[in-house]
This record gives C-alpha cells, sequence and structure tokens, in this order.
C-alpha cells in the first residue's frame, strides 16, 4: 500500500473551560492516503471539528504526533508553516468570506497573502471562478450570493495556493439538499481531475454515502470505527455506529405488522452481486419455503450495491433453518427481526 498523505497518530486534545478539563479528542489514529475522500462522522460534539483542525494546526494536539506529507507539522515554523498551510486548504459551514470584499477580492485576498501580485492573481481568480461555475459573480458580494454560491467562492479561496489537501467542516450542514448534492459533485470533481485530498467532517450519513471512500465515525472524542464506506455500511461492527447509521430503522417495521406476522421475521443484507440476482427467491423455492417481502431497498456506493430486505419467513421450521444457512452460504447477512 501506498505511504499515507497525513498520518495520524495516538492523538488527544485537551482543554479547559472554566474550571473542568474537556478531552475533545481521545487517542485518534488514522491514516489519509493520496485522493482519499476521507469522511469523520459522528453526533454534535463528538470531536469532529478539533480533530480536523488538528491536521492544519489551527488546534493543537494535547499528545500525539500527526505527519502530513512525512513532516511532523509540529515542527512548522515561520514560513514553512505559512507555506503548510496554503497547502492545506478549507473550507467552513458558514463561508466565513469577508463579508465588505467582492467575491474576486476574497479570492485574491489568499493570493496576495502568499506573495502574488498584478497579472498573476487576476489570471488565476479567473481559473478559479471558472472552476467553480462563478465566472458571473467576479464583482458581486457575499450578501447578493445563495448559500451554495458562498461555499463555492469558499471552495475557490481554499484551493488559490494549490493546495493538495482539502479539509471540510459541515461543510454543506447549511444547504439545502440540492444545493448540498452540487457541492458534493464539485468536490467529486475536484478529487478527480487534480487527485485532491480531502477530509471531511459531518453529521450527515448521506453525505457520506455519496463521496466518502473511507469513513471514521467518532463518538465522545474516540474514533470507535474505521472502515471504507462500503463495509462499514454493509456490517458495521460497534453498537454506536449501528445506531448512528441507522441500520435497523431503515428498514423498521410498524408494530402491527409485525404483530400480524404469521412467519418467522428476519432483515437480509445482501452485498453486491447478491443484492441485484434472486438469490431470496431462489433459494426458498430449493428448500419449500415461501416468503413475504415487507420492507426493502438497494443503495449503491459507487459500482458497489448492498441490498437490505425484511421479509416473513413462512413454512416448517427445518426448512426455514435450512432456508437461512443456505442464504448465509450466499454471504447474505441474516438477522432476526425481535
Amino acid at each position: 500500500m501506498n505511504k499515507p498523505l497525513i498520518q495520524v497518530s495516538n492523538v488527544s486534545v485537551a482543554f479547559k473551560v472554566k474550571d473542568r478539563i474537556v478531552n475533545a479528542v481521545k487517542n485518534a489514529s488514522f491514516n489519509v492516503y493520496q485522493g482519499d475522500i476521507f469522511g469523520i462522522i459522528g453526533s454534535s460534539g463528538a470531536g469532529k471539528s478539533t480533530l480536523v483542525r488538528t491536521l492544519n494546526r489551527l488546534a493543537s494536539p494535547t499528545q500525539g504526533q500527526i505527519y502530513v506529507n512525512g513532516t511532523n507539522i509540529a515542527s512548522l515554523k515561520g514560513k514553512d508553516l505559512q507555506q503548510f498551510r496554503f497547502d492545506v486548504g478549507m473550507i467552513f459551514q458558514n463561508f466565513n468570506l469577508a463579508s465588505s470584499k467582492t467575491v474576486y477580492d476574497n479570492i485574491a485576498f489568499v493570493l496576495k497573502a502568499a506573495g502574488k501580485r498584478g497579472l498573476a492573481v487576476e489570471q488565476r481568480v479567473k481559473e478559479l471562478l471558472k472552476l467553480v461555475s462563478l465566472t458571473d459573480k467576479a464583482n458581486a458580494y457575499p450578501a447578493e450570493l445563495s448559500g451554495g454560491q458562498k461555499q463555492r467562492v469558499g471552495i475557490a479561496r481554499a484551493l488559490a495556493n494549490d493546495a493538495k489537501i482539502l479539509l471540510c467542516d459541515e461543510a454543506t450542514s447549511a444547504l439545502d439538499p440540492q444545493t448540498t448534492t452540487s457541492i458534493l459533485d464539485l468536490l467529486k470533481q475536484l478529487n478527480r481531475e487534480f487527485k485532491l485530498t480531502i477530509v471531511l467532517i459531518t453529521h450527515e450519513i448521506d453525505v457520506i454515502k455519496k463521496i466518502c471512500n473511507r469513513v471514521a465515525v467518532m463518538s465522545q472524542g474516540e474514533i470507535v470505527e474505521l472502515n471504507n464506506t462500503f463495509d462499514l455500511f454493509a456490517s458495521p461492527q460497534q453498537a454506536f455506529t449501528q445506531s448512528f447509521l441507522n441500520i435497523d430503522e431503515n428498514t423498521a417495521l410498524p408494530s402491527k405488522v409485525k404483530k400480524n406476522a404469521k412467519g418467522k421475521l428476519v432483515r437480509l443484507r445482501y452485498i453486491n452481486e447478491n443484492a441485484t440476482e434472486p438469490v431470496l427467491f431462489q433459494s426458498a423455492k430449493q428448500t419449500n419455503v415461501s416468503f413475504n417481502i415487507l420492507h426493502g431497498f438497494i443503495e449503491y456506493f459507487n459500482d458497489q450495491a448492498l441490498g437490505n430486505l425484511v421479509v416473513e419467513l413462512i413454512g416448517a421450521n427445518d426448512d426455514i433453518s435450512s432456508l437461512i444457512h443456505l442464504l448465509k452460504s450466499y454471504h447474505v447477512i441474516v438477522e432476526e427481526v425481535k
């Protein structure tokens, strides 16, 4: 495997609030590889924002180490630290645009901070505005923009000095679903075309599903589970992850349906090709079991399919046991619904 672009090793962050110590991040470790779209998900107060801010030195670890492209970022000072922050761009939930500056000047500001002047600034701003589809908004002020347009300016500004890494702190939380999709599509485009590495924190499960290839789940300052996105949703290992991702709630049955069921209720989770093949039909026919589909859907993670069904199995107990055994041989995850 390639060497990680970002290495986070046993990082903890504690700070004092009034008379008590808050342990915001506890012993977090993970790697991010070049070209990843790495998600960090968890509920409010889980420590996500604090953790992501350690990646560009906006927050300092109480203990542990962070290496970016082989460099211990705690050792950076002066111009080296400034250059590092140009290389690691960041966008925010509230956009953080200067309200008194035009779109053009918001982007030009960070270029000038890096020492660029004149034609170099003008050409780069034009390139960035074209990249984020805001060429016609160069002279507009933030108050004249929609939320999605403001975030596009934020992305252009974050990438102005050729950032190799983009940190996204709840970047779509203030946006409506349609605008969220357009921003996520832009991030995927940047990742694909420029090999931009993205670290994205969110509490929105759909954002993780749509864009991330790997994900860490945080709870109370700790990373409780880490996996590629498909496997995390297909088979979450930790109780917190199962609860947070609503694995069971997505196929929850009304109590009246459960009460009226005459057979055995099971939840089936299909992976990849099994999600689009008639595995249940063929297996039920082979074992002489009837079934009734009560709930279900198929989700696609890029080219990987994940199917979820809740079914009522009707037949002799031995036949139902044989059916369940057969389904498991096809790598179908079978759970009893209680």
